[in-house]
């Protein structure tokens, strides 16, 4: 095995114990999310007002500022998609990880579609996670400002085109393992 090899076997290795620990947190915020949900819907009265006082926050000015259920539940479910998305996506990348980590090339058409898969989350995060932070913004101080995330956006299309550049990768690994 070339140092190179097993520099990407260890560094992969790694980087898989830190996306499971990602995993584990993303999994926690979810089901929080859905928790809020479920109170928010299913709840008592009593028990849905205690959790709505949570959520009364003093502004500078000195008045209280209350969020209604409904706004509350629209948050929730943004925060429950953006955090699914996300753990989609740390899944995904997790799975490159392991096979990296199991000792396979990184150059197999399998990688190029995950890559696909973490683009077009990226660019759907960049796109939705916008939308959620104005309605936070919205519902919290009353303007609504939402723009969409240049960075996530062209980050997504940069992920887009280095899948492109893996497949090709991909076309030589296969040449290069027929010649032997």
């Amino acid at each position: 095995m070339s140092p190179y090899q097993l520099k990407i076997k260890s560094t992969s290795r790694f980087i898989a114990v830190l996306l499971k620990i990602g995993i584990v947190v993303l999994t926690v915020t979810a089901l929080l999310a859905l928790m809020a949900i479920g109170i928010l819907l299913f709840s008592s009265e009593h028990t849905k007002s205690s959790f709505l006082a949570a959520f009364r926050v003093t502004a500078n000015n000195g008045s209280i500022l209350e969020i209604a259920p409904q706004s509350l539940l629209i948050m929730f479910l943004f925060m429950l998609l953006d955090t699914l998305l996300i753990l989609l996506a740390v899944l995904i990348v997790h799975g490159i990880f392991q096979d990296l980590q199991s000792g396979y090339t990184p150059f197999i058409h399998k990688n190029t579609v995950r890559i696909k898969f973490i683009a077009s989350i990226t660019i759907i995060i960049s796109l939705i996670g916008s939308y959620s932070d104005a309605l936070v913004d919205y519902y919290t101080i009353g303007e609504l400002s939402w723009h969409i995330n240049a960075v996530g956006l062209i980050s997504g299309l940069v992920i887009y085109c280095i899948s492109f550049i893996f497949g090709y990768g991909c076309d030589l690994q296969q040449a290069s393992d027929e010649t032997l």
